[in-house]
């Protein structure tokens, strides 16, 4: 499902989803998700805007991962998210634990960083 863009910014890891095949393997998600983690900075962030829904497979790798940052005290921010990619993430935990963002500038926000304008 997913071909992943990565972009490493100075105070966060940007990961930018795009459509991919639909019967292959989450592989690259994962390893993106795995250099996110491991890059040192304190927020992910992770584009969805190129993306109208998410498979099984890609929504608990997220989630996952989403997980492992909070354990790290880091913070995985979704952003650009439609409707159907929201409900995806939702309806795989008892409790909203996931942050959304509309908007990279959001994103920066909800992670407590400062913009230049």
């Amino acid at each position: 499902m997913t071909t992943v863009y990565h972009e490493l910014l100075p105070d966060s890891y940007l990961l930018l989803l795009t459509p991919g095949k639909p019967a292959d393997p989450e592989y690259a998600l994962d390893y993106s998700l795995r250099c996110a983690c491991r890059s040192g900075r304190p927020a992910v962030w992770v584009d969805c805007e190129l993306v109208d829904a998410l498979s099984t497979e890609a929504a608990r790798t997220l989630l996952d991962y989403h997980d492992k940052l909070l354990a790290q005290h880091k913070q995985l921010v979704v952003v650009h998210a439609s409707d159907e990619v929201k409900q995806r993430l939702l309806n795989w935990r008892y409790s909203p634990g996931i942050c959304f963002a509309p908007t990279l500038f959001d994103a920066a926000w909800q992670s407590g960083l400062r913009m230049v304008a």
